[in-house]
């Protein structure tokens, strides 16, 4: 793409100016080519800037999603490498399981900068305004089904390390995968098996993150915040993307080496609740009790009155002793 070998050339170039002259003869295109590739980049949110005589410079990159600057924000090994970008898509998970089931390798992510018809836990809609980074990594590790499950729990805290690396937030985790800041919800994961898990082992995992739009954009029902919201300014969503994929990463590698003493430790670190009284939904069902942790295959540990209840994370909800969201 000649738009990303102009890019190149500039960023190679960061302290001087390049003219529009040696770009065309080394892309072997127009100089008039040259500056119809300058405007587009300005007007997806490159600063480039133009001297007469001097040529062109990259001063900036964009905050919203863009694969040339995700590309150099990127210090993985192998998750991000192969990238789908899309305007729109009724959901990440749904494109990147077609991907996975036409080959996709390992480390493949899927983002959209709109989702149509995204989802949650439990079936639930998961909206997707403009601005927020949602993210679908295609992962082949090297686990058994039980330990894949334990996913989804290293990526909450792999975004929550990046938030705390990148913005200095104190971001906690209410079991089983929902990001909380000072009582609202500002991300979601959604892990999902493709297929059946034998010698072709392969999990989705979904990120939500509420980011550059006011709170204003979500549901009044929802009780959610937004990095803009927090922060009060837009953030880079290509550096955000490559961070969380840098605390995932290792994530990964450290579940494959049998390390969940480490992610388990790691996780209640981070947890809401541990140690209070909460409550358990399971359909119509309500139990009560001391939230003592996570067992080493990642359920729920609730103490009650008739001894230790073990819960997954796929049939019940978790609240605080009020009924709160926490």
């Amino acid at each position: 793409m000649v738009s990303h070998e102009i890019l190149n050339i500039l960023a190679a170039n960061s302290e001087d100016y390049v003219s529009g002259e040696r770009i065309s003869q080394q892309l072997h295109v127009t100089r008039a080519a040259i500056w119809k590739q300058i405007k587009v980049l300005k007007e997806e949110g490159f600063e480039i800037e133009g001297q007469t005589k001097n040529g062109y410079r990259l001063m900036g990159t964009p905050l919203s999603l863009n694969e040339w600057a995700l590309k150099q924000a990127l210090t993985t090994t192998s998750l991000g490498y192969a990238i789908d970008l899309e305007d729109e898509l009724v959901s990440t998970n749904a494109r990147s399981k077609e991907l996975a089931r036409q080959g996709g390798v390992h480390g493949q992510i899927v983002l959209a900068k709109h989702q149509s018809a995204g989802r949650g836990r439990l079936q639930r809609q998961w909206e997707s305004p403009r601005g927020g980074l949602w993210m679908s990594v295609l992962l082949r590790p090297n686990l058994s089904l039980a330990d894949a499950s334990k996913l989804t729990l290293a990526a909450s805290v792999a975004i929550v390390d990046a938030l705390r690396e990148l913005f200095q937030l104190s971001i906690g985790i209410k079991w089983p995968n929902d990001l909380i800041f000072n009582g609202q919800k500002i991300a979601g994961i959604l892990g999902e098996v493709v297929g059946e898990w034998n010698a072709v082992q392969t999990l989705i995992l979904g990120i939500g993150i509420n980011a550059n739009f006011p709170r204003e954009q979500l549901n009044t029902s929802l009780n959610a915040t937004t990095l803009h919201e927090i922060l009060g300014y837009e953030v880079n969503l290509n550096v955000l993307a490559a961070g969380i994929l840098k605390h995932l990463e290792n994530q990964v590698i450290s579940l494959e080496k049998k390390a969940f003493e480490e992610l388990r430790s790691n996780w209640s670190e981070r947890a809401l609740g541990l140690g209070e009284e909460v409550r358990i939904l399971r359909g119509e069902q309500v139990f009560q009790g001391i939230f003592k942790g996570i067992s080493i295959d990642g359920e729920l540990i609730l103490e009650t009155e008739d001894g230790e209840k073990i819960f997954t994370a796929g049939e019940v909800q978790l609240r605080s002793k009020e009924g709160k969201y926490f």
